[in-house]
């Protein structure tokens, strides 16, 4: 061992208090890893201090990459901020540049990225591939409407393939395979040529480019020696592929995630994905096993932890300990709202620096009586109840992306002129707008473009292209939430993902709202639970494996949305819901409040 690595050890060893597991996978020399990491520990900062390991003990060869991937753009670029910042403390002055030795983006990103160098083997246009305007292939009647010449059957495959990629099973994976080269030849006579490229296809031209050229898949085989992917649990089947095509013989691999933060099942994260490539790949695995999240907090520690329990087996999960419930039970939605508000209004007295985030299922009448009741006692608070699916949500950055590529035709290099006389475009553009989703996004706008000013301006200027672009074609305006002035935030559980609020209040824990009626309950209907009187318990007996799959996806939402706390979290219910229609319904309790190793304390 040279004095660098002994140095490099020590500093390690101390940054991670001598956690075993953490040590382990830092130290791993497997050629194919698979970290299981759950939320709160530790897992960027085992990823940075494994990062700063290879280089120090030259495990990547002179003139070679690591390729880091993350599944969002924000998240890739925190990790590159991260690294840029951490790893001269843990190494010491750097003797080489980061960008030589690390390539950090999303999946999209490294496409974009090969498809600029070698695009041009399947279509010219790829050479300007920021030129080209990024569209989603699952709208036939916005495929219809580009007027290119695409045939209705044309439109129709074109959709059918991005329906397929959403919702992954083995009939869809085959259906992918055998239309892919239609789905290539029909993009690219009629949508490349047009200056317009399905996002989908970002992914499935570099697949294909790939195996068409065996040559520059051994290229970036031996460029990127080493490939670790953070958030490998949001996996779709293209970005797999991606994968697949770049992990040769002599790559090591590094896969970094948890099962049970996989919630984005809706748009094709992969089921099982974690354990399926362990056997693919033969991996060695190593599960983190200390939180530092709640380490001094035992409540919510115990409520991570049989949470995990219950996901890992429904059954007979292994419950050594109960944990309690924070539970408040109201007779009404109104009287649900006020005890809200006002708890809101108690845990800002206590501190006004508290941050707090009122986490909902999804939008609904339910939560507008908490917004409403908010405005009553003049509650300032961010609005982010997104969903990916949402037309306006949708819309903003789609006219965001289109304005962006008018805006490179006159103007290559990101300034902060350029980024000033860009945002005051997109504020023009919604002067008449009085929408509180909108209003809420160009807030967002603001805060990632004053980003790219301050915290990313020292990027390349390709690279600012590329994360400006990755957010709109992502819809990830929302992963800037964490940024927000207002301290009170009230988000959909989805877009909540990755960030932290010292309070988490969940309302509306009733059947049909969560678990939602869509992700669940309407598969149940009373068939698959007990009810005894306001509680609803899970019969997992009656489970099928798809009853199970989708109660396991309802379960990962709620296990997220309960580890965006640091402090604590706290629940809320009524017996009368509202449904879709406003009509006051009588309501269950959530049957997840019923769940083993759950102890209801009512507040």
């Amino acid at each position: 061992m040279t004095q660098d690595e002994a140095k490099l050890k020590e500093k390690i060893e101390q940054l991670h208090s001598n956690d075993p597991m953490q040590l382990k996978a830092i130290y791993s020399n497997s050629k194919r890893l698979l970290i299981e990491a759950p939320a709160g520990y530790g897992k960027t900062k085992t990823m940075i201090s494994k990062i700063a390991y290879l280089l120090v003990t030259k495990k990547l060869s002179s003139n070679k990459k690591i390729l880091a991937l993350s599944f969002s753009v924000n998240a890739a670029y925190k990790i590159k901020k991260d690294v840029t910042s951490q790893l001269p403390q843990l190494i010491g002055a750097l003797d080489f540049n980061i960008n030589d030795k690390l390539f950090i983006s999303n999946y999209h990103g490294l496409c974009r990225r090969i498809l600029k160098y070698y695009g041009y083997l399947l279509h010219q246009n790829l050479r300007e591939i920021d030129n080209l305007t990024s569209i989603n292939d699952d709208d036939y009647q916005e495929l219809m409407s580009l007027k290119v010449g695409l045939r209705h059957e044309e439109a129709e495959l074109l959709t059918k393939i991005s329906d397929s990629v959403k919702n992954i099973n083995n009939a869809n994976y085959k259906f992918l395979l055998d239309n892919w080269d239609d789905y290539i030849q029909i993009v690219c006579k009629k949508l490349i040529t047009n200056k317009y490229i399905p996002y989908n296809a970002i992914l499935m031209f570099v697949v294909q480019l790939l195996k068409s050229y065996t040559e520059i898949k051994s290229f970036y085989q031996k460029y990127f020696e080493i490939i670790i992917v953070d958030e490998f649990q949001d996996t779709n089947i293209l970005s797999f592929l991606v994968l697949d095509q770049l992990i040769g013989e002599d790559n090591q691999v590094v896969f970094i995630g948890d099962s049970l933060q996989r919630i984005y099942g809706f748009i094709g994260a992969i089921p099982n994905l974690l354990e399926k490539c362990r056997k693919i790949y033969k991996m060695d695995k190593i599960t983190l096993s200390q939180n530092y999240r709640f380490k001094d907090n035992p409540q919510m520690l115990l409520l991570e932890r049989n949470i995990r329990a219950n996901a890992e087996n429904l059954s007979k999960p292994s419950i050594s300990q109960n944990a309690l419930i924070p539970l408040v039970v109201l007779d009404n939605q109104e009287e649900e709202a006020i005890w809200v508000a006002n708890k809101v209004i108690e845990l800002k007295e206590e501190k006004e620096s508290n941050r707090i985030a009122i986490l909902s299922r999804s939008r609904g009448k339910n939560i507008d009586v908490i917004i409403n009741k908010f405005k009553e006692n003049k509650i300032k608070y961010f609005y982010g109840l997104y969903t990916d699916e949402d037309p306006i949500y949708i819309d903003f950055h789609k006219r965001c992306q289109s304005k962006f590529i008018e805006f490179l035709q006159s103007e290559k290099n990101i300034t902060k002129t350029f980024i000033k006389k860009y945002l005051k475009e997109i504020e023009d553009t919604y002067s008449k707008s009085s929408s509180i989703m909108i209003e809420s996004l160009l807030q967002l706008l603001s805060i990632f473009l004053n980003r790219i000013s301050e915290e990313f301006m020292s990027l390349h200027n390709e690279d600012k292209i590329n994360l400006i672009q990755e957010t709109f074609n992502n819809y990830a305006l929302k992963q800037n939430m964490e940024f927000v002035n207002e301290n009170v935030v009230i988000s959909t559980m989805h877009a909540a993902k990755g960030l932290e609020w010292d309070y988490v209040i969940l309302p509306d824990m009733e059947q049909n709202v969560f678990p939602s009626y869509r992700g669940f309950c309407s598969r149940c209907n009373f068939k698959l639970n007990t009810v005894s009187g306001f509680l609803c318990h899970p019969n997992f007996g009656h489970f099928n494996k798809k009853d199970e799959s989708k109660y396991l996806e309802e379960i990962s939402v709620f296990y997220v949305a309960i580890t965006r706390a640091k402090k604590q979290v706290f629940f809320s219910a009524s017996r009368s819901r509202l449904n879709s229609s406003g009509e006051e319904k009588n309501s269950k309790l959530s049957c997840f409040l019923s769940l083993s190793g759950l102890v209801l304390k009512e507040l």
